[in-house]
């Protein structure tokens, strides 16, 4: 039993970005099913797309041109439904908080609709020179923003010492 409440895909906001992920072989265990570490991968991808296609900020240029790293400082999940080879998964991406240096992301994996498995990832902006943290750009920050406001996701108060 998932200790979270299952969603339709339906019940999140129609502007969150989805991304559909193709189960294939590799990603799955001798059981059949997406071995666990393989959910992390599947997700950071996702994750990866969301930067560029929801928000307009290249990942690739934020890191390599940029060096501005978007580390995990926090990353969790929980799974209801195991997801197989041959399946579609559609992950949605949803801001929970922003924070001065850090965004906490929700995500949310569908199978035919329903939610198979949720991840919270959080991510803090640093300084791939000196490797320190550092405010998130201002640009990433109104992008952040923007998506949220686009979702009507309202942001709960930010953590003490963000």
């Amino acid at each position: 039993m998932p200790r979270f409440t299952l969603l339709r895909e339906s019940d999140l906001p129609p502007a969150a970005w989805r991304s559909p992920v193709a189960i294939r072989f590799g990603h799955c265990d001798p059981a059949g099913i997406v071995y666990t570490p393989q959910y992390f991968h599947l997700f950071n991808t996702v994750l990866e797309d969301w930067y560029g296609q929801a928000l307009g900020a290249s990942y690739y240029e934020l890191i390599g041109v940029r060096r501005t790293g978007l580390g995990y400082a926090h990353v969790s999940a929980d799974f209801a439904k195991p997801a197989r080879m041959g399946d579609t998964l559609k992950v949605a991406v949803i801001i929970e908080a922003i924070g001065r240096s850090s965004i906490t992301l929700r995500l949310h994996a569908f199978k035919d609709g329903i939610e198979c498995a949720r991840a919270s990832f959080v991510t803090v902006t640093t300084s791939l020179i000196d490797h320190k943290t550092i405010p998130a750009p201002d640009d990433l920050r109104a992008a952040f923003e923007a998506y949220r406001e686009r979702c009507g996701v309202a942001e709960p108060p930010a953590a003490v010492g963000d």
